[in-house]
Formats: structure tokens, C-alpha cells, sequence
């Protein structure tokens, strides 16, 4: 008898101890839901505006497969539920296929995307990342802050909510979005966007020496990230598929029309050489005519806005 109990006992302790996780296994239909389930990383920081942001994935702790993951509550640190952004939607795009970088037309693009009206704080049911969708872009309702998911969880064991799952710092990207590359040759650079006027799809590039005077612009060459058959060159010849109407060079400033706004249209491409998915490439170099020597810089950037914008790139150098 005393055999029969310790027996009994060690299969208690062993299934307490792994909760029973390997049910399936043991063809045991019940399941089993974690409540451990959480993020690998619990706090992040998004630029909102700049693309589509996804979080890693939920850590499910071995839980029964399928899970249904969805946002339970979006709640400011006071505890309250915002209904507003919660309900706030967005139009996006889901998409089939990758694309290359070296597409010329947009229906290339169409061709593996499709537009979708989607909460701008979205959850991928699966796995529980976190989506929140470039174009989520309305600050009266998502406002720079610090926002808490509460994240609902459910498998054939039933369901549970995991309050405070996830909490998120955001910062709006604005009208304009600029990110520094590199340099080589120089020490940096300082780089200015100003909305001179609200009409028109107008960019006015101005590229100074230290002392504030302007480079001609025809001096300033642009490298080629793509091939010989598919030149892509990312100078201000090329903003991606934003069709350029009308290119004009004068000796201290370059102005640029374009079809329309956002530039870049759909994001920077191609994916790799470090081109983040939000921006546009620009690189450009002066082989020494411009400052007596060698530069160097390249450097990604969005604008969102319509307008006449102004770009000044100040060169540091000894």
C-alpha cells in the first residue's frame, strides 16, 4: 500500500510541476493555457508614422495550440480605457509578395498588395505581436504617450486576459521623418527640414560648406545600390517610385517637383543596405572640387506632408 501511495504521489508532484503540458501527448483533448504567457521584452518605444511597427512575439510557455490572441483594452497609466483609439482605424495594406526595389511603375506594386481598413493598433491572432500601421498617423487621437495592452488569450482550455501585457512609449514621426546614415571623409553633417509653403510637391535641396556656402549641386554625384540593367541610384535623381515632374539645377540649389506626396510612396526600398522601411536613401559624394577634398554622405528620410519643403545639409569638417 505504502508502494501504491508513493507512486500515486510522484505522478501528482509531476503533473503539478508541468501543468500537465504534454496532454496532447498523452492524448488528453483538454489543453493547457499559461499563465506565464508575456513578452519577451514587456516595455518598447515606437516612432509612429514611420512604417509599420511589429513587436516580438508572445512567449506562450508551451500553451496548447491554436492560440487566439486579440487586444483586450488599450489603457493610458491611469488606468483608464481609450475607447477612442481603440476604435480609431486606419487604411493599410496587407501584401502578397516582396517588393524589389526596382520596380518603375506602382501597378508592380498594386500587383502584390491589398488595401485593408484595420484597427491602427492591431494584433496578429496568431502569435500576439503587436501591430501598429504606418499610416496611424492622427495625434489628435493617438497622441504622443505611453499606452498599455491588455492582451485576451484563448485556446480550447478556455481564455484568459493578461493585464499590462505590454507597455508602449510612442513618439509621433510629424510631417517629416529624418534618420543619419554616415559620412566618410567628413566629420558629420547637420540636416534641416522646413515647410516653406503649404502648396505644392516641392523639394529645395541646399548643400553647404562649413562656412554656409552653397555647393553646386551638379558637382554631387549619387551611388548606385541596384544593377546595370535596373540602375537605382540613390541621389535626387531617384525617390523610388515618386515620379519626379520637373528637375532643376541652379548653381546653389537643387528644386525638385514631384507627382505627389508621401516620398518616398510606399517606403524605402530595396530592403537591405540598410535602408529602413519607412525612408528614402539619399547618397552622395564630391571627389574633391566641392571642399578640397574627398566627402562622403549618405543619409534616409520621409516626408508625409504636402508642400515646399526645404532641405539644408550643412557639411563638418576640419
Amino acid at each position: 500500500m505504502k508502494k501504491i501511495y508513493l507512486v500515486l504521489l510522484t505522478a501528482i508532484i509531476f503533473c503539478a510541476n508541468s501543468a500537465c503540458k504534454k496532454s496532447d501527448e498523452d492524448g488528453d483533448k483538454s489543453g493547457y493555457l499559461s499563465t506565464a504567457i508575456k513578452y519577451p521584452n514587456p516595455v518598447v518605444s515606437v516612432v509612429t508614422g514611420r512604417g509599420l511597427y511589429i513587436s516580438p512575439a508572445l512567449s506562450t510557455d508551451e500553451s496548447t495550440k491554436p492560440l487566439e490572441c486579440s487586444i483586450d483594452a488599450i489603457r493610458d497609466t491611469l488606468g483608464n480605457v481609450l475607447t477612442n483609439l481603440m476604435n480609431y482605424k486606419v487604411d493599410t495594406y496587407f501584401w502578397k509578395g516582396t517588393p524589389t526595389g526596382l520596380e518603375t511603375e506602382l501597378s508592380q506594386i498594386d500587383a502584390i498588395r491589398t488595401k485593408v481598413n484595420r484597427p491602427a493598433i492591431d494584433m496578429n491572432p496568431v502569435n500576439g505581436q503587436l501591430l501598429i500601421y504606418g499610416e496611424a498617423t492622427n495625434v489628435a487621437v493617438f497622441p504622443k504617450g505611453t499606452y498599455i495592452i491588455d492582451v485576451k488569450i484563448k485556446n480550447r482550455s478556455g481564455e484568459q486576459v493578461f493585464k499590462n501585457a505590454l507597455r508602449v512609449n510612442t513618439t509621433p514621426a510629424g510631417p517629416y521623418s529624418y534618420q543619419f546614415a554616415g559620412v566618410d571623409g567628413i566629420d558629420g553633417l547637420d540636416v534641416t527640414f522646413t515647410k516653406v509653403q503649404s502648396a505644392g510637391n516641392k523639394l529645395i535641396i541646399r548643400t553647404l560648406r562649413k562656412d554656409g556656402t552653397a555647393i553646386d549641386p551638379k558637382t554631387l554625384l549619387g551611388y548606385d545600390y541596384g544593377t546595370a540593367a535596373n540602375p537605382n541610384l540613390k541621389d535626387w535623381h531617384n525617390l523610388g517610385l515618386q515620379k519626379t515632374t520637373k528637375y532643376t539645377e541652379f548653381p546653389d540649389r537643387l528644386e525638385i517637383e514631384v507627382a505627389g506626396m508621401p516620398i518616398p510612396v510606399i517606403g524605402g526600398l530595396p530592403a537591405g543596405q540598410g535602408i529602413p522601411s519607412w525612408g528614402q536613401r539619399i547618397d552622395m559624394y564630391n571627389n574633391s572640387s566641392a571642399i578640397g577634398k574627398y566627402f562622403n554622405y549618405w543619409f534616409d528620410f520621409a516626408i508625409f506632408e504636402p508642400g515646399t519643403w526645404e532641405i539644408v545639409v550643412k557639411l563638418k569638417y576640419q
